[in-house]
């Protein structure tokens, strides 16, 4: 599910990426230009979303949490969590994501906004096993996350590590959330698409036994 401007992210890329990486996972797909399924009731195993600040009610928003609650899986990938309302203002639609996602967008922190770094990655999760730090070249973000979630998969930085995969439970729902997507360089990118691939058949399984 991708909504927003494209014009900063490459949602299509993306998009393409996404469906064809799960197809091949033997996932049954439906890509959705815009959040308005939501409306109704949500029948997915895992939706994978992208936004952009792109138009979503608090009305979608609460659709898409209480689907997450009840078993649904949700992977949320790069600038999803950056919110339209400033931190201290936050509105009902924005505050119902950031709760969900367990983190929001903070900053860039200070440049270059963009560089070629290690990711590494956690080696006892599900998600990240068997997937060996590798290098890749991205945009920065700096995130405010809950207390809750787990980070998987993280960069060095001299502020501490930067969390690029963290993963929670919310409710009965399983989410993991990847800060890599900005761009066609991240999805040539082997390892990312593992990630993806992983991160969705992760979050599909209702967690109501725990991880």
């Amino acid at each position: 599910m991708i909504s927003g401007d494209d014009v900063h992210e490459d949602l299509f890329t993306a998009a393409s990426t996404l469906q064809s990486e799960l197809t091949g996972e033997g996932f049954a797909t439906r890509t959705s230009l815009g959040t308005a399924p939501l409306d109704g009731a949500a029948e997915a195993d895992v939706i994978v979303l992208y936004t952009a600040l792109g138009r979503f009610t608090a009305q979608q928003r609460a659709g898409l949490a209480r689907a997450v609650r009840d078993g649904c899986g949700l992977v949320a990938l790069h600038s999803t969590t950056v919110l339209a309302s400033p931190p201290d203002q936050l509105d009902e639609a924005d505050r119902l994501l950031a709760e969900l996602i367990g983190s929001r967008y903070v900053s860039h922190g200070p440049p270059p906004h963009e560089s070629r770094f290690e990711v590494r990655t956690d080696a006892g999760h599900e998600v990240t096993a068997d997937i060996a730090p590798f290098e890749v070249t991205h945009e920065h973000y700096r995130l405010a996350t809950a207390p809750d979630v787990r980070v998987i998969a993280w960069r060095e930085t001299e502020a501490g590590p930067e969390p690029l995969v963290h993963v929670r439970r919310y409710g009965n729902g399983r989410v993991c959330y990847i800060q890599l997507g900005h761009d066609m360089r991240i999805w040539g990118e082997p390892a990312v698409r593992r990630l993806v691939r992983r991160a969705a058949r992760w979050a599909c399984r209702p967690d109501r036994e725990g991880e």
